[in-house]
């Protein structure tokens, strides 16, 4: 259990630099290269993200649960097996796109610098890495890449000209993914594994099962972004994905246990009694995602409208009510993605786990062409929140038989009720001083008050877990003196 909670301390370094370096970069981008750049770069990036779920093939969830799962002496064989099954579909990928490219799309020059950014997909075997548990050494490398492309960005990139410059920073650095088989050596043999290589039909089809609801998933978080583009322009898309990128990384560092869990729970559920431990973890898990997901979207709804004039520049204060809706999702995601992370894949449920994507693609391509035309980026915020909620709802109606949701609901109401209460009191008092950076500070101050009293008076159990926690450790450090 050490090995698992130093994991998650290193996984929450890791989320917490990725949540500052936006802070640190996207003002300075907005200022540079404008919203109309922005919108380009949005429109072209969305393509070779959707691509490299693709390429990657179920590896971050089917690869890394086979690796967990695996002996020591079947290590090697099963991780060529698998690669070998990433190798041969990201280059089948690429191929396609560069074809695609040249023939049909705009912006071909923009496109094709994305090429390194999908070789570095090929190369990524981050997963093998997951799944024994060694998270330390994808943290450092996800460090490295991140540290370097903020330093390039501040050294090359200062006018709406170079967007090409910033296009290409952000592709060639994942090439840096080659690092991780220079550390195979550690855990097996290398040319033994790739001497006795064989296709494996069998982890081919399991992988290919993850891999759909993945690309449905990116197809609503990532695709929508073209469709946006599409139909409301480069500085409508500009609005909508600012306001995406900042609330998914808020996410990503919300949900980023379920990232470190997932082996651990495959690997609880072989042993004895592991399914009722699995049960007792998760709402615990559930507990805490709420609790900081609900906080979350809170302080962004009721700062939205200041925050994108003080974080982006006056140029973006359009996207105020863009933000304010699409804060929705770190709430949303951030709790669902328990359901489908942490217990259907681990228990190796797949389709259950696929289905709630298939369905959020066709609500989002069908809202999108609704909304988006007549409500620009407002129009896609609102698919997005529709999205996202339907695809939670249906998380947790494949697993209503095997877990006990009303006890964890009898808990889990509390929590979104503070946060509506936060957001209500919120907004009834404005804050004015004449400067947004200390308004946006009050504000935030007088939420998170807001949203523990509510908390400690409604007894909420995770919020009371965490007091209990401080507690005793403040008394042993004192009683150790």
């Amino acid at each position: 259990m050490r090995k698992t909670f130093v994991n998650i301390l290193y996984n929450g370094i890791y989320q917490l630099i990725i949540l500052l370096l936006p802070i640190i970069v996207v003002p300075y981008v907005s200022a540079r290269l404008g919203k109309e750049a922005l919108g380009i770069n949005a429109f072209v990036n969305a393509t070779p993200v959707f691509l490299s779920v693709i390429i990657l093939f179920g590896m971050n969830q089917f690869g890394a649960r086979t690796i967990a799962q695996a002996k020591k002496e079947e290590l090697g064989q099963k991780f060529a097996q698998l690669w070998l099954i990433q190798f041969l579909v990201g280059m089948i990928t690429i191929i396609g796109f560069v074809i695609v490219v040249l023939a049909a799309l705009d912006y071909k020059g923009y496109f094709l610098l994305e090429i390194p950014f999908l070789l570095g997909y090929v190369l990524d075997v981050s997963w093998l890495f997951i799944g024994l548990g060694e998270i330390k050494r994808v943290v450092m490398r996800n460090t490295i890449i991140k540290l370097a492309i903020v330093s390039c960005i501040f050294i090359f990139v200062h006018r709406p000209e170079d967007l090409w410059i910033y296009l290409l920073i952000n592709s060639v650095t994942y090439l840096a993914n080659i690092v991780f088989w220079f550390d195979l050596r550690h855990y097996f043999s290398v040319k033994q594994a790739f001497r006795e290589l064989h296709w494996n039909k069998q982890y081919f089809w399991a992988a290919l099962t993850v891999t759909m609801p993945a690309m449905a998933l990116q197809f609503y978080i990532s695709f929508d972004q073209t469709i946006v583009g599409w139909l409301a322009g480069n500085a409508q898309l500009a609005y909508y994905s600012q306001s995406q990128l900042m609330c998914r990384a808020i996410t990503t560092m919300v949900g980023s246990v379920s990232t470190i869990l997932m082996p651990k729970m495959a690997q609880m559920l072989v042993s004895e009694n592991g399914h009722k431990e699995v049960k007792r973890l998760l709402g615990q898990v559930l507990d805490y995602s709420l609790l900081a997901g609900a906080y979350f979207s809170a302080a962004f709804m009721v700062n939205a409208r200041k925050f994108v004039v003080w974080f982006w520049t006056p140029e973006f204060a359009p996207m105020g009510p863009v933000l304010f809706i699409s804060a929705l999702i770190i709430m949303i995601v951030s709790y669902g993605s328990v359901y489908a992370t942490q217990y259907t894949l681990s228990r190796g449920l797949f389709k259950k786990y696929s289905f709630p994507f298939y369905i959020g693609a066709v609500v989002s391509l069908s809202l999108n062409f609704l909304l988006v035309p007549h409500f620009k980026a407002i129009g896609g915020a609102i698919t997005i929140v529709i999205t996202e909620a339907i695809v939670c709802v249906l998380r947790i109606w494949v697993v209503r038989k095997e877990l006990p949701l009303l006890q964890y609901f009898a808990n889990q109401w509390k929590i979104v009720f503070a946060g509506a209460v936060s957001v209500i009191i919120g907004l009834l008092l404005p804050i004015n001083f004449g400067s947004l950076f200390v308004d946006l500070v009050l504000q935030t101050i007088i939420l998170t008050l807001v949203y523990l009293v509510v908390l400690l008076v409604l007894r909420e159990n995770a919020l009371r877990d965490i007091v209990s926690r401080v507690t005793r450790r403040f008394r042993r450090s004192g009683a150790a003196r």
